[in-house]
């Protein structure tokens, strides 16, 4: 009797905590929101079946205690499934909501992702790959952006266009004619080394981005995960791509060895 009535109040308690702190902007709000509902449900359920065992006899006794045992097994199967879901959102898989229009045409506001948190414990990020990380001036504001400069390369900007060791990146995923600039004067230009732990990124709508062109690169230790799946909108479902970056044929800077890094197609 007391295992049925702790299980209860457990699932109770943990679906009503989900509720009160469910926020407009929480990722997967409806999903949550479901969940949330079951679990308080089950748990209400069993409070009351539990206290009608106790108040009842006789064959009435019995249905209840029948029908209190199947609910148990379903309650203990939905949380090792929720617990399941749990561990995997801390070292597999989580859920992020892009905001803004930085990551256009690729990304788009109020997309849903789910972010691969597993492949980057046992590889190096990747030029071209969509990562999301902790802002490193706020580290409390998560991010997504797009890895141009690798550990140990030099990054240069100038004329509209990026050069990585002094040959030029050809980024098929933007536009032809999108212009990478660092300023309104696009006179300006950008000729930076990057450490052994530093990653140059910037958003894809390189005219509405703030990135490391404005407040620096970002450390290896800031990244939680490379984005991996589309769940929302449906439109959009499926596995994210990471398309090929290449570099043009144009000879490096004296002194300076092109640094490649194959990105693969994932």
């Amino acid at each position: 009797m007391l295992k049925y009535l702790l299980l209860s109040l457990i699932n109770t308690i943990y679906g009503a905590v989900l509720l009160l702190t469910l926020k407009s902007d929480t990722p997967g709000l409806i999903f949550v929101l479901f969940i949330a509902l079951i679990l308080v449900g089950l748990g209400l359920t069993g409070i009351v079946l539990s206290i009608l065992k106790k108040t009842t006899h006789g064959p009435k006794n019995l249905t209840i205690t029948m029908t209190l045992k199947s609910w148990s097994i379903l309650v203990r199967n939905i949380d090792i499934l929720l617990i399941v879901g749990l561990f995997s959102r801390i070292f597999i898989i989580q859920p992020f909501l892009v905001e803004g229009s930085s990551m256009e045409p690729n990304y788009h506001d109020k997309e849903f992702l789910l972010v691969d948190r597993l492949t980057y414990h046992f590889k190096s990020p990747q030029r071209g790959e969509v990562v999301i990380f902790r802002f490193p001036k706020n580290p409390q504001e998560d991010y997504i952006k797009r890895i141009i400069g690798l550990p140990g390369e030099t990054i240069k900007i100038e004329n509209g266009k990026v050069y990585i060791n002094g040959q030029r990146l050809e980024e098929k995923y933007l536009s032809p004619d999108t212009q990478t600039i660092i300023s309104n004067n696009t006179n300006v230009a950008l000729n930076q080394n990057l450490s052994a732990d530093e990653y140059f990124v910037m958003g894809d709508n390189r005219s509405h981005s703030s990135d490391s062109r404005e407040w620096g690169t970002v450390p290896k230790n800031n990244f939680i995960g490379r984005s991996w799946f589309i769940f929302y909108p449906f439109a959009n479902f499926g596995l994210t791509k990471n398309p090929q970056t290449e570099f043009s044929n144009s000879l490096p800077a004296p002194g300076i060895l092109p640094t490649i890094t194959p990105v693969l197609n994932e």
